[in-house]
């Protein structure tokens, strides 16, 4: 590992390719796909036609990015072992935006982002390790800082370009826009970051013609990669309770988060009262939570170092139950401003500690592997919080109309002190909270 302490410079390389997958993250998820679907299926059926997409890209997620992340851990080439497979993912993954240019049905949109998530996560597995193999633990703090709000910052750029291109009927724009943000990230990513993991000696040309010759028998590679996918749901990790304690945590938390998002729009429309008025009221609620997540994501990264990143988790999930209670009480549209303060603290916070943490607790010679596990849980949390809260909210609106998404943020709130109180759980390696003396 790299013990030299990390300039704002490298950091920024370090963080390019995460703020240009976020780019996409925003751009694709929250304009591209649930426009392209809209146009390709009868109305009847658009809302479910979009979960179906969304629910296999997320099991695609769970499947590749742990192999991905865990064939990092054992590659050995010339320019050490991330980057080689995240320039393969993103290459394979700027082709298929082209691909997406040109598919006019809902089959080829699924098909092109099956293969999408394919790449994007082959790139992702990689990646997430080079924070543990670069930076020293005292510094991972502001790293993940820097990579939380370069996630915020990426979904909010990506929403504002694809959302002009839309209004102006060029979705193609969004679409190149997004692939452009990805490739430049990753180069960027690639040429400022330095691997000394995983180097070999070997010329770069001898590298690749021996790669390409084990590619074309597959009896070199074929039982390795088997074993290699068996090792990476190994029983071993529940051995980890550290581990699974946090993953347990993150769970709750994210569920907590996706609990809310998606049902904003229909408890201003139901409860709050606003009616046909509620979609152009979302916007400025919602740019105010990421403003404010924005603004803490590098502070609260930077505080794990004095406070520990267990302390910083717990109280970022605390204050997120409270900011969630709150929205379930608020009694009017201008109220939620002032409970959406809160709520944006706890999700900047969070997001930087909470990485913070899980690096440190990721063994490091299989950082990739256990980081790509941790995908599992970001995945499934989004699916689960939509799978739980829909139904509540329906149960108990069927009992008093606008009150079910009410109930909804109390069961955010309960997630929250869930989260809270796993992460208690968890026994932070001592180093972690002890920043690195220049």
């Amino acid at each position: 590992m790299n013990e030299a302490r990390p300039g704002l410079r490298w950091l920024g390389a370090l963080t390019a390719y995460w703020l240009g997958l976020s780019v996409v993250w925003g751009s694709l998820t929250t304009i591209v796909l649930p426009r392209l679907v809209e146009q390709q299926v009868p109305p009847a059926i658009k809302t479910s036609a979009l979960a179906f997409l969304s629910a296999l890209l997320a099991l695609v997620a769970i499947i590749v990015q742990p192999i991905s992340g865990a064939a990092s851990d054992r590659f050995v080439t010339p320019w050490g072992r991330r980057r080689p497979l995240m320039v393969a993912g993103v290459a394979a993954q700027l082709l298929l935006f082209g691909a997406l240019l040109l598919a006019g049905q809902y089959w080829a949109v699924l098909g092109v982002m099956l293969l999408m998530e394919v790449a994007s996560n082959t790139a992702q597995g990689p990646y997430q390790g080079l924070l543990p193999d670069l930076v020293p633990r005292g510094e991972r703090g502001l790293a993940s800082g820097f990579l939380g709000g370069a996630q915020l910052a990426g979904q909010v750029i990506g929403v504002a370009v694809a959302g002009a291109a839309l209004a102006a009927g060029r979705l193609d724009v969004a679409i190149l826009f997004a692939a452009a943000a990805v490739g430049v990230g990753a180069l960027v990513t690639v040429a400022g970051v330095d691997e000394r993991l995983g180097r070999s000696g070997a010329e770069p040309v001898a590298a690749v013609v021996g790669w390409a010759s084990h590619l074309v028998h597959p009896s070199r590679w074929v039982a390795p990669f088997r074993a290699m996918v068996l090792e990476v749901w190994g029983r071993d990790v529940l051995e980890r309770r550290d581990y699974v304690w946090l993953l347990a945590s993150r769970l709750a938390i994210l569920m907590a988060t996706g609990t809310l998002q998606p049902f904003v729009y229909y408890f201003l429309e139901d409860s709050i009262g606003l009616g046909a008025s509620a979609g152009a009221a979302v916007a400025p609620l919602a740019g105010l939570v990421v403003l404010v997540a924005l603004l803490s994501a590098v502070p609260g990264g930077a505080m794990t170092a004095r406070w520990g990143r267990v302390r910083v988790v717990t109280s970022s999930a605390l204050l997120g139950a409270v900011g969630a209670a709150l929205f379930a009480v608020a009694p009017s549209y201008a109220s939620l401003f002032v409970i959406a303060v809160p709520f944006g603290l706890a999700l900047g916070i969070f997001l930087s500690a909470d990485w913070a943490l899980l690096t440190d607790i990721a063994p490091p010679h299989e950082a990739g592997r256990y980081l790509g596990l941790s995908n599992t849980v970001t995945a499934g949390a989004v699916v689960l919080a939509v799978a739980v809260g829909g139904p509540v909210a329906d149960l108990v609106n069927g009992v008093t109309f606008g009150w079910g998404y009410r109930a909804v943020f109390v069961l955010a709130a309960i997630e929250f002190l869930v989260g809270a109180w796993c992460v208690r759980h968890v026994r932070e390696p001592a180093s972690a909270a002890v920043a690195t003396q220049p």
